[in-house]
Formats: C-alpha cells, structure tokens, sequence
C-alpha cells in the first residue's frame, strides 16, 4: 500500500483520537497505510503533535509485537540522537525499555547501540526539563544495561541519589525499586 502523505499527516494530526491505544498493532497500522519505518519517519515529523502520535503508535504496536522492533532497530537507534521532541523521547524510552530488558531481543551483542542508550539516557535525565516519565524509564533502560556494563550500575546509583533530592513522587518509586536491585 503506498503511503499518501497529506492523508497520513491528516490521519495522525486528528483521525487517530477516533481509536484507543489498545487496538493499536501491526494490522492497525497497515489499514492506516503506515509500516514500522514510516512512522519511525513521521517521529520526527517538524509538526510536534504528528512527531508525537506516530511515535505513540509506533510505541504502543511494539508493545503489542516486541520482536516487530527487530525490524526496524539499527534505523531506530540511527535517529535516536536527532530526537528533541520530550512526548516522543517518552514513547522511544519505552521502546528502549523493550529493546534492553533481558531476554534481550535486538543486538544482543552489539556494544555500540548499548553505548548510545547509556550515553542517551544520561544525557536526557541531566537536563532540568527532562520529564518524570523519561526519567524513569532511562533509569530502568540503565539498570538493565547494568549488567554488562559495572560502570554503569555505579553512575546510575549516584544519578539517582542526585536526583531524589527533589523527587517526585514516581521518581522516588522507580528510583528507590532500581537502587536496592543494584545494591
């Protein structure tokens, strides 16, 4: 099915919030004219809202079909660094919670997409303006990668520390859960 630009743009612009996240999926977005690449495309779309919802959808079909994500990963983690849009850092946060927690299902073995979230995930959660939701899920996208990279778990615990210092009430779960898992 070939995309039709105008119709897309329009469809994640308003006729989206005509469905529920929940019947989001593969066949939802093939009925829509949408593949996994193009929306990863629309996530960073100059129009914020349509950034956002394509990378809602792309979220909540992942979700559905994790080793979907296989599909797309090395292009996924290509683009991460160009993201500045928070609602769609959200979204790409949980899907790297997806691509990271063991059993690990995309690049199992490759460093340098490992090394590009903790580089990622740091970077976000230092900005003052970085919401409570892409912090938490940075702090989990850490912990797994804690694992193989020591370093990690020990910056991860100080990160936290410096951040329950003015917590929110969801940071201060996550974050309390994540310190006494790496001890």
């Amino acid at each position: 099915m070939e995309n039709n630009v105008p119709d897309d743009i329009a469809f994640l612009k308003s006729g989206i919030r005509m469905y529920e996240a929940k019947c989001f999926n593969e066949d939802f977005i093939k009925q829509q004219g949408f593949t996994l690449e193009t929306l990863l495309e629309y996530a960073f779309h100059r129009d914020a809202q349509v950034a956002f919802r394509a990378a809602w959808l792309l979220e909540h079909t992942l979700l559905k079909s994790p080793l979907l994500l296989t599909q797309i990963y090395p292009q996924f983690m290509k683009r991460l660094p160009e993201q500045v849009n928070w609602s769609c850092i959200r979204s790409f946060s949980k899907i790297g919670m997806l691509a990271t927690k063991r059993p690990r299902l995309c690049d199992k073995t490759d460093q340098a997409h490992d090394e590009l979230w903790i580089e990622q995930c740091f970077q976000w959660i230092i900005q003052d303006d970085c919401p409570v939701a892409v912090t938490v899920n940075c702090l989990d996208i850490l912990y797994y990668l804690s694992d193989d990279y020591q370093w990690v778990r020990e910056e991860l615990a100080e990160q936290i520390r410096h951040l329950l210092k003015t917590p929110t009430p969801a940071l201060v779960s996550r974050a309390k859960r994540i310190l006494k898992r790496i001890g």
